[in-house]
C-alpha cells in the first residue's frame, strides 16, 4: 500500500576512473513497506569490486529477510555485511565501506560504515550530510580545515571503521522525507573531489536528476585526469511520498492515548494492589517469622507447650499467603516443627515421669527431626544433653533399685553404698526431689544399720544376762531352790519376749512349766519322806534309840529347810535339842545345823555348807571339787529340762539319774537326795500321764 501510494526514482552512475578497475557497488529493492538502498566501495588490492558487491549484496539480503526501519535492524544488516568479508577473507582480507539507506516511504533512515556519504536536499539546499569514519571528518568537526567544504584530500581516504576491519557503524535518526527530496549517496570518489557548494550549485540549476547527474560527472572529471578515482553516485529523487490519513492517524493516536491512559490506570491499580497485597504478604511473612522465632527460642529452652503455640500462630499465618510453593513450604516447615515440639514435650514428660526408655526413643525422634533445620542448632545440643542425663538417669535408677532390693534384702551395707551412688550422680541431674529421695534412702539406711548395730549390741548385751540368768536358775535348781529358778526361768521368758524370740520364750515358758510340774511333785514326795522320817523318829525315841532318833530328826530338819519351811525345821530343831541334851556328851555328834529363830545348839554346823554323810567313805567335798561338780552336771541339767519340758519323761528321768550318781560320786549326797527326788517325782508324773492316756484317773 505504501509503495503505490508513493514514488521513488532512483539513479545512478558508476565510473571505473583511471585505474580501470571500478570497486564500487550499488544495489537497492523496493518492498511495499519498505525502500531499501545500498552503495559500497571496496578497499582491497584488486580494485574492490569483489568486496564491494559482497557487502551490498549480504547487507540486502538481510534487511529483506527481516524488514524494519529500526536502528537496530539497519546496524544487525550492516554486521552482516560484515561477517560476509570476514568470512571470505581467504586469500586477501576483504575491505569494504558502506552506506545502507532505508525508507518507509515517508521517512528515511541510513547506516554508515566506512567513507560513503549521503546528502539529503531539499529547495536548493542541503538539509541533512552524514559523516565518513576518516581523519578527514575529524579534523573538519574540530575545525582543522582551511575553510568549511574544503581540506586535505589526502586525508578523505584514511579511515577509523570499515567492513572487515574494526566495523564501527553509526545510524542516523528518523528523518521525515517531502515530495521533491533528493537523496545523493556518493563514494569517497566524488565528495572528494566536488566538495559541497559545488554540489548545491549544481542542484540549483537542475532541471531534471538525469541532468543533476551529469553535471555531477562534468565536476567529478574535470581538472587533472592523472588521478580519477572510481566513484558511484546514487540518487533517489522522492517525487511523491507516502501521505498518511492524519486525521485517522489522530483518532488512532486519541484512541491509543485514551487506551494508554486507561491501560496506565488499570496497570497503576494492578500495581498498587499488587504492593498492597505483596506488602501485606511481606507482613504475614515477618508475622510468621517473629512467631517462629519466638517458637525456636522457646524450643531452645525445651519449652514445648509454648513453642507449640507459636508454631501454630505461624501455621495460621501461612494459610493467608497465596496458594504457591512458598506456602506449602512454610506449612511443612511448620507441621514439622509442631511435630518436634509434641515429640519433645512427650519426652520431657516422660523423663520427669522417670520413664527413661521411653524418654530416650523420643530424644532420637525429635534429634532426627531437628538435624534439617540450621535454625534448631541450639536445640540440637540440648537433646544431645538431655539424652546424656536420660543415660545418667537410667543408671540412678538402676542404682535406686538395686539400693531398695539390698534393702529389702537387709544387707543395708551394699544398700547404703548403692543410694550413695545415686545421690552421688544425682548431684549432677537437675532433679531436687530425686535426690531428696536418694538422701532419705541412704539416712535409713543408714539408720537402719545403726539401729540393727545397736540392736545387735542390746542383744548381745542381753544374751550375756539371760545366760547369767539360765546359769543362776540351773544354781537354784542344782540348791533345789525352784522357787530361785523358777524366778530366774520368768525373766529369762520375759527378755526372750522382749527380744522377739518367740520360740526361745516358747521354750522358756515350757521348762517354767514343767519346773512348776516337778517342785509340785518334789514337794508332795518330799512331805511324804518327812512323815515317814519323822513317823521313824518318833519310834525310835519310844524304843530308846536315841542315836537314830536324832539322825531321822536331823534329816527331817534338812528336809524342812530345803522346803523353806522354817517353823517346822525350828520345831524340830527343838527336839534335837532336848535329845542332844538327854545323850552324853562324848556320844553327841556336831550334826545339826543352826534353826534360824532357835537357841543355839552346841556344837554347831553352818547351813550353807552342810557335811554330807559320805564323808566317812572320803574327803569332805571342797570348793574346786563343787565347781567341777557344777561343770559337769551343767549340761545334764539343761538336757534333763529340755526334755521334761518336752515330756519326754523317760529321757528326764535317765538325765536325772545321771545327776544323782554324779553327786554321790562326787560325794555331794543332798544334792544326789534332791535328784532322786527329781526322779521320784518324774516317775509320778510319767505314771500319771500314762493312766490319762489310757482313760484312768490320777491326782499327778
Amino acid at each position: 500500500m505504501r509503495k503505490l501510494n508513493s514514488q521513488f526514482v532512483t539513479t545512478f552512475v558508476s565510473e571505473a576512473g583511471l585505474g580501470g578497475q571500478n570497486g564500487t557497488y550499488y544495489g537497492f529493492v523496493e518492498m511495499d513497506r519498505y525502500y531499501c538502498m545500498a552503495v559500497a566501495e571496496g578497499y582491497d588490492g584488486d580494485g574492490g569490486q569483489e568486496s564491494a558487491k559482497l557487502a551490498v549484496d549480504a547487507a540486502i539480503e538481510a534487511f529483506v529477510q527481516k524488514p524494519g526501519l529500526s536502528a537496530g535492524r539497519i546496524r544487525a544488516c550492516i554486521k552482516k555485511a560484515h561477517k560476509c568479508l570476514t568470512r571470505q577473507s581467504i586469500r586477501i582480507r576483504l575491505k569494504a565501506g558502506i552506506l545502507l539507506l532505508v525508507s518507509d516511504y515517508t521517512r528515511f533512515r541510513y547506516g554508515v560504515c566506512g567513507n560513503v556519504m549521503l546528502f539529503a536536499l531539499r529547495n536548493a539546499g542541503i538539509y541533512h550530510q552524514s559523516i565518513t569514519h576518516t581523519v578527514y571528518q575529524t579534523m573538519q568537526v574540530q575545525g582543522q580545515t582551511a575553510e568549511k567544504g574544503t581540506g586535505p584530500k589526502q586525508e578523505t581516504g584514511n579511515l577509523y571503521h570499515y567492513l572487515g576491519g574494526r566495523a564501527g557503524i553509526t545510524v542516523s535518526g528518523k528523518i521525515r522525507l517531502e515530495d521533491g527530496d533528493l537523496l545523493l549517496a556518493a563514494t569517497e570518489g566524488l565528495w572528494g573531489r566536488v566538495n559541497r557548494v559545488e554540489i548545491l550549485d549544481a542542484y540549483e540549476s537542475i532541471q531534471s536528476v538525469d541532468e543533476f547527474m551529469g553535471d555531477l560527472q562534468e565536476l567529478y572529471l574535470r581538472g587533472s585526469v592523472d588521478s580519477i578515482p572510481c566513484c558511484c553516485i546514487a540518487a533517489v529523487d522522492i517525487k511523491k511520498t507516502y501521505k498518511e490519513n492524519k486525521a485517522f492517524k489522530k483518532k488512532v493516536l486519541i484512541w491509543t492515548l485514551v487506551i494508554v491512559l486507561i491501560l496506565a490506570i488499570v496497570t497503576t491499580i494492578v500495581i498498587i494492589w499488587y504492593r498492597i497485597r505483596q506488602r501485606k504478604q511481606q507482613e504475614v511473612r515477618s508475622t510468621m517469622a517473629v512467631y517462629e522465632d519466638t517458637g525456636d527460642t522457646y524450643m531452645s529452652d525445651l519449652n514445648c507447650l509454648l513453642a507449640r503455640q507459636e508454631y501454630e500462630k505461624a501455621a495460621q499465618e501461612s494459610k493467608k499467603l497465596d496458594k504457591n510453593a512458598e506456602r506449602l513450604e512454610k506449612e511443612q516447615l511448620y507441621s514439622e516443627k509442631i511435630n518436634i515440639s509434641t515429640i519433645l514435650d512427650q519426652a520431657v514428660s516422660a523423663y520427669e515421669a522417670r520413664d527413661y526408655t521411653t524418654a530416650r526413643a523420643e530424644y532420637i525422634k525429635a534429634l532426627q527431626l531437628a538435624k534439617k533445620y540450621g535454625e534448631l542448632a541450639p536445640l540440637i545440643s540440648l537433646i544431645e544433653q538431655k539424652q546424656k542425663l536420660v543415660s545418667t538417669g537410667m543408671e540412678i535408677d538402676t542404682y535406686m533399685q538395686s539400693g531398695a532390693m539390698k534393702e529389702a534384702e537387709g544387707d543395708l551395707a551394699t544398700a547404703g553404698a548403692l543410694y550413695a551412688k545415686a545421690e552421688a550422680m544425682l548431684r549432677i541431674v537437675d532433679d531436687p526431689e530425686w535426690l531428696k529421695e536418694a538422701q532419705l534412702a541412704r539416712l535409713r539406711v543408714q539408720g537402719q544399720a545403726a539401729q540393727e548395730a545397736k540392736d545387735e549390741r542390746a542383744r548381745a548385751r542381753d544374751e550375756v544376762i539371760i545366760d547369767a540368768d539360765k546359769q543362776a536358775a540351773l544354781d537354784a535348781i542344782l540348791a533345789g531352790d525352784f522357787e530361785a529358778a523358777l524366778e530366774a526361768y520368768t525373766k529369762i521368758r520375759d527378755a526372750y519376749i522382749e527380744m522377739e524370740e518367740n520360740e526361745k520364750a516358747e521354750e522358756t515358758t515350757q521348762i517354767i512349766l514343767s519346773l512348776q510340774k516337778q517342785a509340785r511333785a518334789a514337794g508332795d514326795l518330799s512331805q511324804e519322806d518327812i512323815d515317814a522320817d519323822e513317823a521313824a523318829a518318833f519310834e525310835a525315841v519310844l524304843a530308846g534309840d536315841t542315836e537314830t532318833a536324832l539322825e531321822l530328826y536331823t534329816k527331817v530338819q534338812e528336809a524342812y529347810l530345803a522346803l523353806e519351811d522354817e517353823e517346822s525345821a525350828e520345831e524340830i530343831g527343838n527336839i534335837i535339842a532336848s535329845l542332844g541334851q538327854e545323850t552324853p556328851a562324848d556320844e553327841t555328834e556336831p550334826s545339826l545345823p543352826p534353826v534360824p529363830g532357835a537357841e543355839p545348839v552346841e556344837p554347831q554346823v553352818q547351813a550353807e555348807e552342810p557335811v554330807p554323810q559320805a564323808q566317812e567313805a572320803g574327803s569332805p567335798l571342797d570348793q574346786i571339787g563343787r565347781v567341777a561338780l557344777e561343770q559337769a552336771m551343767t549340761p545334764i541339767l539343761e538336757t534333763a529340762l529340755r526334755d521334761t519340758a518336752n515330756q519326754d519323761f523317760a529321757s528326764a528321768i535317765e538325765s536325772y539319774g545321771k545327776l544323782a550318781a554324779l553327786c554321790r560320786e562326787y560325794g555331794d549326797d543332798k544334792t544326789a537326795a534332791q535328784m532322786e527326788a527329781m526322779v521320784a517325782g518324774l516317775k509320778k508324773l510319767q505314771a500319771g500321764e500314762q493312766a490319762a492316756e489310757s482313760g484312768g484317773d490320777t491326782d499327778g
